[in-house]
């Protein structure tokens, strides 16, 4: 039952992507704040392929999964093609990169001047170009001059994680024990032991940060304990999280589910995230630790535009959405945003007795660190903000035809043992009932007429008759 809720989950899964509507443009001015309106939900279907799965001797599996994403226009605010207005990644991520390899005004100026020719700090297009794909006119024109640097002009927000997402080979413990330690097998069933064949990450500055730890969130061992971390490794932020135990609760289908949450501590400013914090190139060429505010986590050691060959970081910055949680220098850098702890937080649902994930949403902003530039004049005078791009929840939860599997298979045949244990229980107490009451009726009948006459043993001098 384990290997098919993880090789074909029976829980339906959606993905809602909210992106955030840029209202004003006085901001790059430095005369407001800029305001955003959230959009959406925008809905997909998503389906997950396990490919090229292979079990070994060791007892692990390796896999790749392949996803893809249908529009449900039923359970959308709006139609993916309504228009928006957004920060340009693009032209932004140029502009930090500038201001990374410490670049001179000078230089920063011409760069600026070309800039205007091919792009702007604000550009309009479709949701549905936004999240999965658009041509660059800059890069455009660089891939007609350059096509040996720049192989592809099209940039998205989220479709490039899923490409990527494709390539990555998974290697996760089965959960299965021929020898004595079979507790600490099924403990560790779905946990991933390694990915794209190694042990650990490359990201991170530390140990710690570099571990692989959990499954991939869609499948838990066993015998859930209240008490237990919940990690979770989420390949698309290349990165392990962990959730903790907040309540028991019977789900719409009477099914008693453990709830856990991400707390704070997980994306907080501590010792315990330092590994988080990036190696940073200052302007003397020295290496430091560039620590962002308390519930932001830098992602550019892992997400890169795959488009140019020329490594070039993105400023993106990962956090709960609406800066949920965050610095309140955060959310008070922008207008619009309302962070909620039930609507904005990560959660699982956990059935106790065979670790399916019942429901559970896995929810992410994307944010684009906006920085000014005094040498450029179309972005001199703004004031620098983390501008949320997008958030994205990551649902699933099961629907009444699986969940009357799981009462057939799993809830029925326990209940029959619980009968039956009772039966048993019942039987046998009946049994010890009559034996007790048949023991103390022959007491009480050998106390009332005495013992029972003993006939006197005959000898050779005992005469034959009475």
């Amino acid at each position: 039952m384990l290997y098919n809720n993880w090789h074909d989950s029976p829980v339906p899964l959606y993905i809602s992507f909210y992106v955030f509507d840029l209202n004003n443009t006085e901001f790059l001015n430095g005369t407001s704040k800029p305001h955003v309106k959230q959009r959406g939900p925008f809905v997909y279907k998503e389906e997950r392929k396990k490919i090229d799965v292979r079990m070994y001797e060791n007892q692990t599996i390796s896999y790749r999964e392949l996803r893809s994403y249908t529009f449900d226009p039923s359970q959308s605010a709006e139609l993916d093609t309504v228009n928006i207005t957004a920060i340009n990644l693009v032209y932004m991520v140029l502009v930090n990169y500038l201001q990374m390899e410490d670049v001179s005004p000078t230089f920063r100026k011409i760069v600026g001047n070309l800039l205007s020719d091919q792009e702007k700090p604000i550009m309009k297009l479709s949701v549905k170009e936004y999240i999965w794909g658009y041509q660059d006119p800059l890069l455009y024109t660089l891939k007609s001059q350059f096509p040996e640097l720049i192989t592809d002009d099209q940039v998205s927000v989220y479709n490039a994680s899923v490409r990527e997402a494709g390539s990555n080979t998974f290697l996760i413990n089965n959960g299965v024990s021929s020898g004595t330690n079979n507790t600490e097998r099924i403990n560790n069933v779905g946990q991933i032991e390694r990915f794209n064949f190694e042990r650990s990450l490359p990201f991170w500055s530390n140990e710690y940060a570099n571990m692989i730890n959990g499954t991939d969130s869609t499948i838990w061992h066993p015998n859930t304990k209240e008490n237990e971390r919940i990690y979770a490794f989420i390949s698309d932020i290349c990165r392990s999280v962990y959730l903790g135990f907040n309540e028991t609760n019977m789900n719409k289908f009477n099914i008693k589910t453990y709830h856990y949450t991400t707390p704070n501590s997980v994306f907080a400013k501590s010792t315990e995230n330092e590994g988080f914090c990036l190696n940073s190139t200052t302007s003397n060429k020295t290496h430091e630790l560039e620590c962002l505010s308390s519930g932001l986590f830098s992602l550019k050691s892992c997400i890169h535009l795959s488009n140019i060959v020329l490594p070039i970081p993105l400023p993106i910055i990962g956090s709960n959405p609406h800066f949920l949680a965050a610095d309140s220098s955060i959310q008070n850098g922008i207008n619009g945003l309302t962070p909620d702890d039930i609507k904005h937080r990560s959660f699982m649902d956990i059935e106790p007795l065979t670790g399916v994930v019942m429901n559970g949403s896995r929810r992410l902003q994307i944010n684009l660190n906006v920085v000014n530039d005094s040498a450029i004049s179309a972005i001199a005078r703004l004031n620098s903000f983390v501008y949320p791009m997008i958030w994205i929840d990551e649902h699933a939860e099961i629907d009444q035809t699986n969940a009357d599997k799981f009462y057939n298979k799993v809830t029925k045949p326990i209940m029959v043992l619980h009968i039956m244990k009772y039966v048993i229980l019942g039987i046998g107490s009946v049994l010890f009932i009559i034996v007790i009451i048949l023991l103390a009726y022959r007491r009480y009948k050998a106390s009332i007429f005495g013992p029972p006459f003993e006939k006197p043993n005959a000898d050779e001098t005992s005469p034959l008759l009475f």
